[in-house]
């Protein structure tokens, strides 16, 4: 084993041991092993600590014990345990083995792999959280992503409101927010140019409100939202005079698109997202009756029609026969490439386009922008998820990048494709049920490797399909077992969630299979909170059951949906063969 690091290390010797600290003898313990370490000078900028190796014989393997110490434990208490590593470990096992992975009164139940993803998607999140400055902070990964960065903590703060940590996804929320600059834009480990993440802070902050049913804190960023909004009309402004194509468009200056694309560019993915956050904003203050936010509003429809303006002219037709909307202008000088092999592939940076559909809401389903990124999309696929999306372009798949694409197809009305994409997404993950952020194909000549594991984005992801596939909130919409068929049914166990928020209040849902496998039973109840203007279920579970009965409400069979007055708040329904 080889420590590599650009910071100072100490090595202390005890006997047989030794204690590596970061950057002083009083510094904080880093390791503390079993084993001598030795220090090699390796070039200019790093050094190496190398661990002393040792002889494995026949029947007695060379065994070294590390302790990553990770609560300020005292040195002698640390070091008693290297001499019993099976009972340390087999403390730390039990410890997991007991933890519950929901807080406070939510609950979930899902069985067979499901459940064993949700429980260590939960634990990824548990485990790289970190406090900072009073503030409970979700990191994005233990090393590479150890940060913030504003699009992934939207999404893993929703995912800890599913699992019942309410402080701190409040916590984490404030702190994103402490990432606003006095010009009013957000920037945290996106860089500067993420243009971006100001429109998706905006956006974060109206769902967490929306979960919590506590509209306070966005109340009392009314300042901070008006700051924010005017550093965004800026850019817009700014582009208009710089002579770029973005400008020539009256949208957002060029930006860093990230996910594949590179450098500061006329690109869309800066402006999809703050459109979804623009959007979610100004709807919120209305249903608030919040004043103040009129220039919010009258941005949000310049925005809007510009960017509607432009994507019409910069639609491409791809080879397959379907046009799409490439997240690069078509007069950008990267399309032009010498070497074929540096030009943008047209999935490349689709990841805010899926956004803006799915949770942003931008679009219509049947608008034209949400019909070609679905046929990209599926083009597009390998190994059951779309591939070559991001920074492999060649020969690679940005994991989770099929958790945004699989939403996309749910709420779409694709379930089938959403299972599939969901699935290869799973199929991608490591033993230990965590992902890194991009990898080669099988098969693929390509060597690198992208991210860091566990991406805490992906354990995300997982827990927002699982919630959503039993309860997806479609704007004023609930839609209720969207993605359920029969692969989620084949078990023949009830799937449960209990006191899980949504912008309608908490719900309570549970299905159960009938006796002898003839049907399914769901028992559902909302509690407090806005009353959604439709409540739909699928008027078929997988293959074999039909909608039979329900009892405590009304409801109109439309085709393949079934639709639930919005006033019941208690309900069951029956599907039977």
């Amino acid at each position: 084993m080889v420590v590599r690091t650009k910071r100072e290390i100490k090595l202390q010797a005890f006997g047989g041991t030794t204690l590596l600290r970061l950057d002083s003898e009083s510094g904080p313990p880093f390791l503390l092993a079993d084993a001598p370490f030795s220090l090699h000078e390796d070039g200019a900028l790093f050094k190496s600590y190398q661990l002393k190796t040792g002889v494995s014989t026949e029947g007695k393997p060379y065994v070294v014990f590390f302790r990553f110490p990770q609560e300020k434990q005292e040195i002698e208490h640390l070091r008693e345990g290297l001499g019993t590593p099976d009972r340390v470990l087999a403390e730390a096992r039990e410890y997991w083995q007991n933890w519950a992975p929901f807080e406070g009164e939510v609950n979930w139940q899902l069985p067979e792999r499901h459940g064993e993803f949700l429980v260590a998607c939960a634990r990824n999140l548990q485990q790289a959280r970190e406090e900072k400055e009073g503030r409970t902070t979700f990191q994005v990964g233990p090393t590479v992503y150890r940060g913030l960065w504003v699009v992934d903590g939207n999404f893993i703060l929703e995912a800890a409101r599913y699992l019942g940590y309410d402080k701190e996804a409040q916590q984490g929320l404030e702190t994103t927010w402490k990432y606003q600059e006095a010009d009013g834009g957000v920037f945290a480990g996106g860089g500067r140019e993420h243009w971006k993440d100001t429109g998706i802070a905006m956006f974060t902050l109206v769902r967490q409100a929306e979960l919590s049913q506590d509209w306070s804190y966005f109340r009392e960023l009314q300042p901070n939202l008006v700051r924010a909004v005017n550093f965004l009309i800026g850019l817009r402004d700014h582009a208009r005079n710089n002579g770029s194509i973005n400008g020539h468009y009256n949208l957002l200056a060029p930006g860093f698109a990230d996910g594949g694309l590179g450098g500061v560019r006329s690109e869309f993915t800066n402006t999809l997202w703050v459109l979804a956050g623009l959007k979610a904003v100004t709807e919120a203050a209305e249903r608030l009756g919040l004043a103040g936010l009129g220039d919010a509003l009258a941005f949000y429809n310049e925005l809007r029609a510009a960017f509607f303006a432009a994507a019409r002219r910069e639609m491409c037709h791809h080879a397959e026969g379907f046009d799409y909307l490439p997240m690069l202008a078509k007069g950008d000088a990267q399309w032009a490439s010498e070497d074929e092999w540096d030009r943008p592939r047209p999935q490349t940076a689709q990841w805010a386009l899926s956004h803006a559909i799915y949770p942003g809401l931008v679009f219509e389903r049947d608008h034209p922008i949400v019909k070609g990124h679905i046929q990209l999309m599926r083009a597009c696929a390998q190994e059951d998820i779309p591939a070559e999306t991001g920074w492999l372009p060649h020969g690679g798949v940005w994991n989770y990048n099929a958790g945004f694409v699989a939403h996309v197809y749910l709420w779409a009305g694709m379930p089938d494709w959403a299972r599939l994409t969901f699935r290869g997404f799973l199929n991608h993950a490591t033993q230990l049920y965590c992902w890194r952020e991009e990898q080669p194909i099988r098969g693929s000549l390509t060597a690198d490797y992208v991210g860091d594991m566990p991406h805490n984005w992906a354990s995300a992801e997982c827990i927002l399909y699982l919630r959503h596939m039993l309860a997806l909130e479609d704007g004023q919409t609930l839609r209720l077992l969207a993605g359920i068929g029969d692969l989620e049914l084949s078990a023949g166990e009830p799937l449960r969630l209990a006191q899980s928020p949504t912008r309608f209040g908490r719900l309570d849902m549970t299905l159960e299979p009938l006796d002898r496998h003839q049907g399914w039973h769901l028992k559902f109840q909302r509690s407090a909170g806005p009353s959604p203007v439709n409540v739909q279920l699928p008027t078929t579970l997988g293959s074999r059951f039909g909608f039979a009965a329900i009892q405590g409400a009304q409801a109109r069979v439309e085709g393949n949906t079934l639709t639930v007055p919005p006033g019941a708040a208690a309900w069951e329904a029956t599907w039977k063969v």
